[in-house]
């Protein structure tokens, strides 16, 4: 399997045998010894605790994930600025409601299906016999 990063292109093995080099190198920093600072000792922990469940350098063994979350930052994007526009919901209910309509109509475009479809259809099933 080859692998594109910017210009070069590598195989899986040159990817995780670099990201394992990186992973090394941080257990090093990680487990180092405690911090002076309360603060920094800790993050370090937290660092340190992700690290040793696998979870904080994941994207280093398998390139189809991410290394950041910047997908999710955009998916929520559209849903501030509208809040921000209308002046945010007047009540609970109506920022509730925003919320339910929003998910529907992302979770359709990210499944290639026409919301406004999804959303008569889930309103069909609702209605009463």
């Amino acid at each position: 399997m080859l692998i594109q990063l910017s210009r070069e292109a590598i195989t899986l093995a040159q990817y995780q045998g670099a990201g394992y080099a990186i992973k090394t190198r941080v257990t090093g920093m990680l487990t180092r010894t405690p911090l002076h600072s309360k603060v920094n000792e800790q993050l370090r922990k937290g660092l340190l605790k992700h690290h040793q469940r696998g979870s904080l350098l994941r994207f280093l063994d398998d390139p189809t994930i991410p290394p950041t979350n910047n997908a999710a930052e955009r998916a929520l994007r559209s849903g501030v600025i509208a809040r921000k526009v209308s002046q945010c919901s007047k009540t609970q209910r109506g920022a509730n409601g925003y919320a339910m309509i929003k998910t529907v109509v992302e979770t359709a475009k990210r499944h290639a299906q026409h919301p406004l479809d999804v959303l008569v259809g889930l309103q069909v099933r609702a209605a009463p016999c």
